[in-house]
């Protein structure tokens, strides 16, 4: 299935963009703070596999995903790089411990993740990825907020499943290049009972192509991130 973003859906709503401006300012002063950043950013980084695993469940290597979490922030870090098809292959690879396999995307067809999840065939992934990421390599992508870029990739690589296990993680974490990109901390989803629920009904929603309830969903976890990283209260 092909997943077009209409410009409606992502229309600015001023709850979620004042909010996430708001803290915005708070975190681009604490990260200016002098010796501030290694402190905020390993209380990011812990936030962030914790709650990454929870969701992941048992079969997650949480030193692998640290790993990979790690890679994102560094290629983010450095503004010559673009996160491409064969970075995201190497993120892959990187969460499942098989750095040298050539192999990584699915062969077989998944199970749809809800009612309204029609996944990309096998033979087509290929392809369908290459077509991905020409479309996040142009104007109108980069005009897109960076949450709203990170809520497209993100609902673009779930679309297409295109590994056998672990799409939500990495999709997770490759939606973070484009929010770590702007300096923003990395898109979580957190493992509470209320953000699940609400989670499940904005992913139903994206797959119905109206991504609004997603983008505005990210934009409170990053803003909870940016208080976590921070040291305050979630």
């Amino acid at each position: 299935m092909d997943l077009p973003i209409f410009s409606d859906n992502l229309k600015s709503s001023a709850s979620w963009t004042d909010l996430l401006a708001g803290e915005r300012d708070s975190w681009d002063r604490a990260l200016q703070a002098p010796d501030a950043r290694p402190q905020i950013e390993a209380r990011i980084r812990r936030e962030q596999v914790q709650q990454m695993a929870r969701r992941a469940g048992q079969g997650i290597d949480e030193r692998r995903l640290t790993e990979a979490a790690e890679l994102i922030s560094s290629w983010a870090a450095d503004p010559e790089i673009k996160f491409d098809v064969e970075r995201l292959l190497d993120l892959h690879r990187t969460l499942i411990g098989a750095p040298g396999r050539r192999d990584v995307l699915r062969q077989t067809e998944p199970t749809p993740i809800n009612a309204t999840h029609d996944p990309t065939p096998a033979a087509l992934l290929p392809r369908m990825l290459d077509n991905a990421f020409d479309w996040f390599d142009t104007e109108s992508f980069r005009d897109l907020r960076p949450v709203e870029r990170a809520a497209v990739v993100y609902m673009r690589l779930l679309d297409m499943s295109p590994f056998a296990s672990h799409n939500e993680t990495t999709a997770a974490l490759a939606a973070s290049f484009y929010t770590e990109r702007e300096g923003l901390p990395p898109l979580v989803i957190f493992a509470d009972d209320l953000t699940q629920a609400r989670y499940a009904r904005a992913l139903e929603a994206a797959f119905r192509m109206l991504t609004q309830p997603l983008v505005e969903l990210f934009a409170e976890t990053l803003t909870r991130m940016m208080r976590t990283g921070q040291g305050a209260e979630r």
